[in-house]
């Protein structure tokens, strides 16, 4: 017993052996039962087959070698079937304990009731069952038909009684020891069936054990290593959530510790320009137990702003309440700034940092709409800086730069925080102010105030770089709303009106009228009735005296006119702004070019041997070709260079005088004269008179109209005479209307006048059908 007790507790106990099978119970039960029967059979098998030896039991030997040899292929045997080396084992025992009954008598009731012991051990609790009923039968019928060696003396007369009472006895304690044995056995197989399930199950539960703490592992050095920020909050109570987890890359971003934040909340992250509307919306959803997404302004430990891009979402328990929020945190610092450079670059001025033309009509949308809903009066200012150009040429781009800075400081300073003032252009800028009055009059009270107050902080002189810099503004001024009245309409307007300020003399305020308009298209109208006008030949050139004092002519100009065949006459005044504006005044000059070289030709032929003055402006005098076109047009019909006068304005000597220089020395060279039209009136230094080859100098209309009344434009004309007189030069007056004029220049030493007193514009053809070899003075004046 001893050793089936180790056996069992070392082959049979969860987690030793590992051995579970029922059946591989009982073959392993078997085999040890087989080994025990042979070992002890074959110790006692010497002293009982001496001892029946000498008594002469030979038959006693023959079963006890048949039972030993038996037992011993059964054992020696393991790969037979458990069931037959069982069923052999308890046939044997059957035998046995039927001969020793038949022979000996009591020793058999142990063969016999080891017999269902061993079925209920071997096979089960049914085999034992009928085991028990089957030693019952064979004792009973045994006994009593053969006489066995068993008595009750009480009933020795009585056998069949006697065997009943034997068999009832054996059955009983037989039955008694079987049926404990096999519930005993039962209760063990049952035990052992669920500490089987318990193993599989806690086998399967440690499996699953294992994968779950490698994913665990697994998922923590994720997390770990993630990129992204990760927090893990509590549910807490109202808005306090905790922090009770942060991965590495919130420590690498925010400079915090993992203790350092623990039970603290994200409001440590928060700083000064953290969203609070955000802040609002991510309150609402922890309450709601709903997810958020959101963009928020964050703070490093030490006070460094970042952006991060975040998802928040509830984390529930096995109850599907939610008890812990998880943030999972972008850092999208560099995107948010590209998209503000993006912005930045699409909606504001690179130079001033003002907002651009595509804000500016934004803006102007909104305004608009406002006000058509409010009624409000507002303004947009149209400012243009005067002669920035000038600067910008001549001192560089950079202090051009400079002075648009300074500019745009000057109207920030001026303006409230609902105003706007935008850059569009050069040097061109827009103010817009914003809901200034309740009606159009105050609104333009208003408006020309503000107006008033930039164009006096723009005259005012800027130093840049510790020079000094004037500069000044034309400010075209509308207002809104109107009928019908859009945001291209108020630049349209408001550009207009500056146009006319700066045509009234520059550093002006103009307002815009509907009259304005109404020049504006007449004005696009014959632009593009000037371009036809050149090819349909409604241009042609008039001829004016320049006669000397006797009143004898000794040149002409030459001058462009244009019969409109609708308009009729139009105005030089009119069309050659108009074809300055336009870029057509380089070919309306290389024209005009042309025709007053043909014209000295036809002179010279008719007698009249003049000197011929043609304007040239300074968009064509800076052509590159300019100097290769006289000469192509001299050799081309053969005009003599020396009679030619190209007259030119001293607006040309401000820009690029050394090339201006040299392209008129080359031109001289070839005989062709030059002429400074309007002097005194524009360029204010004299030093050009000794590097350029000048021949003559033209008093301006403006000097001679109030001479000789007006003390101050006789000075200047007699000062024009007398430094001409010096250099050398021939002087024209032009504009000689009266004969109290034509005097004071003549006394005072002018070589030569020109005017309505001599002569009006006459065509070409006019001049040719005159004798010049008659008094000039007398039909010229006709």
């Amino acid at each position: 017993m001893a050793i089936l007790l180790q056996w069992i507790r070392n082959h049979f106990l969860i987690g030793q052996s590992g051995v579970t099978d029922m059946q591989q119970w009982r073959a392993q039960v078997l085999s040890a039962v087989l080994f025990v029967a042979f070992a002890l059979g074959a110790v006692t098998a010497i002293p009982s087959i001496l001892l029946a030896l000498k008594q002469g039991l030979l038959s006693i030997v023959a079963i006890d070698l048949f039972a030993l040899a038996w037992v011993g292929m059964l054992w020696l045997k393991p790969q037979l079937p458990f069931l037959f080396r069982a069923w052999n084992l308890l046939i044997l025992l059957y035998l046995l304990g039927v001969w020793f009954l038949l022979t000996v008598g009591s020793v058999s009731q142990i063969y016999l009731m080891a017999f269902p012991v061993m079925a209920a051990l071997l096979v089960g609790f049914r085999p034992a069952v009928i085991a028990l009923f089957w030693n019952a039968i064979s004792m009973l019928c045994i006994g009593y038909f053969f006489n066995a060696n068993l008595h009750i003396e009480k009933y020795d007369d009585q056998p069949f009684i006697q065997w009943i009472v034997i068999t009832l006895n054996f059955t009983f304690i037989s039955s008694v020891i079987t049926i404990s044995c096999g519930v005993l056995l039962q209760r063990l197989e049952r035990s052992l069936k669920e500490q089987l399930a318990i193993a599989t199950s806690l086998k399967v539960e440690q499996s699953n054990l294992r994968a779950a703490n490698t994913a665990l592992r697994l998922n923590a050095v994720a997390l770990a290593r993630l990129n992204d920020i990760v927090l893990i909050m509590d549910v807490g109570s109202g808005a306090e959530h905790q922090i009770v987890f942060v991965n590495d890359a919130f420590e690498r971003k925010t400079g915090y510790t993992l203790s350092e934040v623990l039970g603290q909340t994200t409001s440590i992250l928060h700083g000064p320009n953290t969203q609070t509307a955000e802040l609002s919306r991510i309150a609402e959803a922890f309450k709601s137990g709903a997810s958020v997404h959101a963009e928020l302004i964050k703070y490093t430990k030490f006070g460094e702003e970042f952006w991060v891009e975040m998802d928040v979402v509830p984390l529930e328990d096995d109850k599907g309440s939610a008890s812990h929020w998880v943030a999972v945190e972008r850092d999208i610092t560099e995107r948010k700034k590209a998209e503000q450079q993006l912005y930045q670059l699409a909606y504001f001025d690179v130079l001033t940092g003002l907002p651009n033309r595509r804000l500016l009509m934004d803006r102007l949308d909104i305004l608009l709409a406002t006000a058509r809903r409010t009624g409000l009066v507002s303004a947009v200012l149209f400012i243009d800086l005067d002669h920035f150009k000038y600067i910008n040429d001549a001192r560089g781009h950079a202090v051009g730069d400079s002075l648009l800075v300074h500019v745009t400081q000057r109207l920030k300073s001026l303006l409230r925080e609902v105003d706007t003032v935008a850059r569009i252009g050069g040097d061109e800028f827009v103010v817009v102010i914003s809901n200034i009055a309740s009606d159009i009059s105050a609104g333009a009270l208003s408006a020309l105030a503000v107006a008033e107050k930039i164009r006096a902080a723009i005259a005012d002189p800027f130093d840049i770089d510790g020079q000094v810099y004037n500069s000044g503004c034309s400010i075209g001024v509308t207002l809104l709303p109107k009928a019908e009245q859009n945001t291209d309409d108020l630049l349209r307007e408001a550009d207009t009106a500056m146009n006319r300020a700066k045509a009234a003399g520059r550093n002006q305020i103009a307002f815009f009228e509907a009259t304005m308009q109404s020049e504006v298209e007449q004005r696009l109208i014959l632009t593009r009735d000037l371009a036809k006008a050149l090819h349909e030949g409604q241009l042609h050139m008039v001829m004016q005296a320049q006669v000397n004092h006797e009143g004898k002519p000794e040149g002409a100009e030459l001058l462009m006119r244009w019969v409109h065949p609708e308009r009729g006459p139009v105005s030089p005044a009119l069309f050659i702004p108009i074809a300055e504006e336009s870029g057509m005044i380089v070919q309306l000059g290389d024209w005009a070019l042309l025709q007053g070289c043909l014209a000295l030709l036809h002179l010279e032929q008719a007698g009249w041997l003049l000197t011929l003055s043609i304007n040239v402006s300074p968009k064509q005098f800076r052509q590159a070709d300019f100097v290769d076109k006289v000469i192509a047009v001299l050799n081309e019909t053969g005009a003599p260079a020396a009679r030619l006068v190209l007259e030119v304005t001293e607006g040309l000597l401000i820009h690029n005088l050394q090339e201006t220089v040299e392209r008129m020395h080359a031109l001289a060279a070839l005989g062709v004269r030059f002429s400074i039209d309007d002097f005194g009136t524009g360029y204010s230094s004299l030093a050009y008179l000794k590097k350029l080859p000048i021949y003559e100098l033209k008093i301006d209309k403006s000097f001679v109209d109030d001479t000789p009344g007006d003390p101050n434009d006789t000075a200047i004309v007699q000062s024009i005479l007398s430094m001409a007189s010096h250099l050398g030069l021939r002087v024209v007056a032009e504009g000689v209307e009266t004969q109290q004029q034509a005097d004071f220049l003549i006394e005072s030493g002018c070589a030569s006048l020109q005017g309505y007193l001599y002569c009006r514009p006459i065509s070409i053809n006019g001049w040719l059908e005159k004798n010049p070899s008659v008094d000039m003075h007398v039909y010229i004046g006709d």
